[in-house]
């Protein structure tokens, strides 16, 4: 009896606690009601309101002379920034691996450009003449000081930005000297990808310099072809009666007919470097460690800088994801899990209930459960090759 009555209150609290609503929720709804009624009172020709967007666009009419356009007032207004400009330039060359203290002064930089530009756009390029123009006049720049906010807050991430590199070094001394060495299986989940790909990556994980490792081909459409490329390179086929769940039900077959302490994914697509376990599996000497996330280079372009002719000169967008926001959510402790060249502890899997399958994204999502059940994600510096 006593047991059913405390499940009862459990129950009841369960309840109330998923009835009950967020406060981001509650923040954002009275946010909504208190800008409607500003725009409304402001649109009834509210006296006190109305004045004071009167005064607002007379600001917006004479700004002071050091907020306006520099090439409008001339040259001499340039010169705070393009001094700032040339310092940041100096520190660049005198720090050219970021440390602490060229990291605050860059950012510092930055922040006063910032700064300055939002005085600029605040005070200078409003139109509240009436409601109707201020309204979108005003929204727009809202839009806009969200998206600077938002990479403002990556500017103060970068003061807590990890790089790995050292540590890496560090922690490869145990697998090379053989202290540290479980248990791997690398698994190349495939689907009607060419055969010529699939034997390219078979060949790169047998090369990855690591003894005790074994290789599974996990093909998905059940080809004979595949299965002669396993056997003829000598690595182990696995299969399954259907295609539930796509990959990640192919990985969690998989995870049934493998026994490794750790579990290596990468696409069929992809080729690993042979030092890649040794700079990996260090990682997980500490029990925490779920996952280590790698980055990835492509052999490809980007098409759209290619056909500018800019392919030599703009970073490709997984070279920034994987160099600079990674770096700086592994800072902020919370890497994400990109699907492909990534190690994961076994026994931290099966604890989160293996990949996930009730998104495409099983990946992003596999990554957040482990971080919900208390393990460390974590980015490693040596890089895939595809």
């Amino acid at each position: 009896m006593t047991s059913w009555l405390n499940s009862l209150g459990l129950h009841r609290r369960d309840s109330a606690r998923s009835n009950r609503i967020p406060i981001a929720t509650l923040v954002m709804l009275g946010s909504v009601i208190v800008t409607g009624g500003l725009v409304a009172a402001w649109f009834s020709g509210n006296g006190t309101l109305y004045h004071l967007f009167a005064k607002l666009q007379s600001m917006q009419n004479h700004p002071p002379m050091w907020l306006e356009v520099p090439m409008v007032m001339g040259e001499s207004l340039l010169t705070p920034t393009i001094a700032l400009l040339a310092i940041a330039w100096l520190i660049m060359r005198v720090s050219p691996v970021p440390r602490t203290w060229s990291r605050v002064a860059v950012i510092g930089i930055l922040l006063v450009l910032v700064t300055r530009y939002l005085l600029w756009r605040s005070l200078t390029t409003l139109n509240v003449s009436n409601p109707l123009d201020g309204v979108f006049s005003i929204g727009l720049f809202l839009l806009e000081l969200f998206l600077l906010l938002t990479n403002i807050l990556q500017l103060f991430l970068m003061l807590r930005v990890k790089d790995r590199h050292s540590e890496a070094n560090r922690l490869a001394i145990d697998i090379v000297e053989g202290r540290f060495t479980p248990a791997v299986d690398v698994l190349i989940p495939t689907y009607n990808e060419p055969a010529y790909i699939l034997k390219r990556t078979v060949i790169g994980c047998q090369a990855i310099d690591y003894a005790n490792k074994k290789i599974y081909l996990l093909d998905d459409t059940r080809r004979e072809e595949i299965r002669q490329i396993a056997e003829e390179l000598g690595c182990e086929y696995r299969t399954r009666a259907n295609n539930h769940h796509a990959k990640a039900g192919n990985l969690n077959h998989a995870l049934t007919h493998t026994q490794g302490d750790f579990i290596v994914v990468f696409d069929a697509d992809f080729i690993p470097t042979k030092n890649f376990l040794i700079r990996t599996v260090g990682f997980f000497q500490d029990p925490k460690v779920a996952l280590v996330q790698t980055p990835q280079s492509y052999y490809n372009a980007d098409p759209i800088a290619r056909n500018l002719g800019l392919d030599n000169v703009i970073a490709p967008e997984e070279e920034v994801f994987y160099r600079q926001i990674e770096p700086l959510k592994d800072g902020a402790g919370s890497v994400v899990c990109s699907g492909t060249s990534f190690v994961v502890r076994r026994s931290a899997l099966e604890d989160a209930g293996g990949f996930v399958t009730e998104s495409l994204s099983e990946d992003y999502f596999t990554g957040i459960k482990l971080s919900a059940k208390g393990y460390r994600l974590e980015t490693s510096t040596k890089r895939m090759i595809q």
